[in-house]
């Protein structure tokens, strides 16, 4: 069971229980094996959106309902794990209704007509239910409705002057008619055509990430929809990359105003160059598979206390990044892609450092904290881990992100979760 102690020193070096951890690792990631097997469709096909499927609870994985509390014991482990818990990704649903008028206008070009919407927030814990996004009160909202006249037929058709049904164009219309940000766009698909020829479209958003470190002068995110899966992963990644060497650079001005040692510093100013280099080899690979990466963007942030700054490394250094540095050893291992492999086998030792680094932060501000402090920082630590562990049993990646990229299917990826957090997370 997690707790609130503090495990304020690493007893060895991380590289070295990332590799305990992988070798140790018994669950299959062959994608159509038991571990996919059990999943909807949502979570095994090939779509830019890789977590949690946004069907109705009673096609969820199992131990994902949420219509009850749910666990899961992670075999070889001493970890049970409650999906229930509210994970970190949340993602907002766009619904677009188009009249077959407005959908035929949207094929030649003449699109923002004769459309109606609804929107709601899910969390990305396995639950599929649909809310309000500013009450939670699971009701979903109606969005703007204008009208407009067109004629033409409704179908996939490609009659002179029509456009063909694509992904690029699904996303144009979640742009134009939902408050959607095109960046952040992770799927859009055409979900049902009924008898009368009305389209119903589902655009998914995501509204706050769950991967590796984040900041607080990070505005962005780089997630954005894309035909090819690891492209789209990998885009999300390059903008990781880079908008962490913002991160560092700035935490690394926020330490030196408290007095944090020379060496310490200068161990964060050598991790901003990493990522840097991280960004640039990642940029790379999406270029060669024809994507686009986002630059990350950033706001200037009033002076911090030590105890935010402390409790912002525990949950996302000790923790996000720490787990981040294990998926990265294992895609370095696992990627069938030789070039992402090779690309992925120089970030993982760096973001092994990295992780470590969090930890000799963390150790270094519990010198300069009080005691109720500790209790916050080490509550943070073991709430972040918990979400961690419950985002990880709800997700079940791509089966091209498994294979190419070296993503951890779902069982995997839970073994090493627990593992990792019985090794740091836990008492």
């Amino acid at each position: 069971m997690l707790t609130t102690t503090p495990r304020r020193e690493l007893a060895r070096p991380l590289a070295a229980l990332f590799a305990a951890l992988l070798a140790s690792c018994t669950e299959r990631d062959v994608p159509g094996t038991s571990e996919t097997a059990t999943t909807t469709d949502a979570t095994t096909t090939d779509s830019p959106h890789t977590g949690t499927s946004h069907a109705e609870p009673t096609t969820d994985a199992p131990g994902t309902s949420s219509t009850s509390p749910s666990t899961t014991s992670v075999p070889g482990t001493s970890t049970t794990i409650d999906t229930n818990d509210p994970g970190e990704c949340i993602y907002e649903d766009h619904v677009i209704v188009l009249t077959p008028e407005a959908y035929d206008a949207w094929l030649h070009g003449m699109g923002e007509v004769g459309t109606t919407g609804t929107t709601g927030t899910t969390g990305d814990t396995g639950t599929g239910t649909t809310s309000d996004s500013s009450t939670d009160t699971g009701t979903s909202t109606t969005g703007d409705t204008s009208t407009g006249t067109s004629t033409g037929d409704t179908g996939d058709t490609d009659t002179t002057g029509a456009l063909e049904w694509s992904s690029e164009l699904c996303n144009q219309i979640c742009d134009a008619l939902t408050s959607a940000e095109a960046w952040n766009i992770v799927s859009c698909d055409k979900t049902s055509v009924d008898a009368d020829g009305t389209v119903t479209i589902l655009c998914v958003e995501i509204v706050q990430n769950c991967d590796g470190r984040s900041h607080a002068c990070i505005t962005s995110r780089g997630t954005l929809a894309h035909a090819d899966p690891v492209a789209a992963y990998l885009a999300r990644a390059a903008h990781d990359e880079a908008a962490s060497v913002y991160a560092f650079t700035t935490l690394a001005g926020e330490l030196a105003a408290h007095g944090a040692p020379a060496e310490l510093l200068a161990r964060i100013l050598a991790a901003a160059a990493d990522e840097l280099r991280h960004a640039e080899a990642v940029a790379g690979l999406v270029a060669a598979r024809g994507g686009r990466c986002r630059p990350p963007q950033r706001r200037p942030i009033a002076a911090r206390s030590l105890r935010e700054l402390a409790i912002e490394n525990a949950s996302e250094g000790c923790v996000r990044e720490t787990w981040a540095a294990l998926l990265a050893a294992h895609q370095a291992e696992h990627a069938a892609d030789p070039q992402l492999r090779a690309v992925m086998r120089g970030i993982a030792a760096d973001e092994a450092r990295h992780a470590e680094l969090a930890w000799a932060i963390d150790a270094w501000l519990d010198t300069r904290v009080d005691a109720d402090t500790r209790s916050e920082i080490a509550a943070a630590r073991a709430n972040m881990a918990a979400a961690v562990l419950a985002s990880v049993a709800a997700d079940s990646p791509a089966n091209a992100l498994v294979r190419e990229a070296g993503v951890p299917g779902r069982a995997r990826a839970m073994q090493l979760a627990a593992g990792l957090a019985d090794a740091l997370w836990a008492a």
